[in-house]
């Protein structure tokens, strides 16, 4: 199965901040990647708690600010 989340990154001082929309869950981390990974991480925590499918496949689909 895949799940598409729509994610919102933005910096805030040093810290990449990544948002997901549908499920109001935050990570943030000193790069992108990493804190979409922490994110990805906070998705799978959920899905398992909600007893949906662990093998789900995350798709992020990213709105990133021209700024960043």
């Amino acid at each position: 199965m895949e799940l598409k989340v729509t994610v919102t990154i933005r910096k805030e001082n040093n810290w990449f901040v990544v948002n997901c929309e549908e499920y109001k869950l935050s990570a943030r981390n000193l790069t992108i990647e990493d804190a979409l990974t922490d994110l990805q991480r906070k998705l799978h925590q959920y899905l398992e708690a909600e007893h949906l499918s662990v093998s789900t496949s995350i798709v992020f689909v990213v709105k990133m600010p021209m700024s960043i």
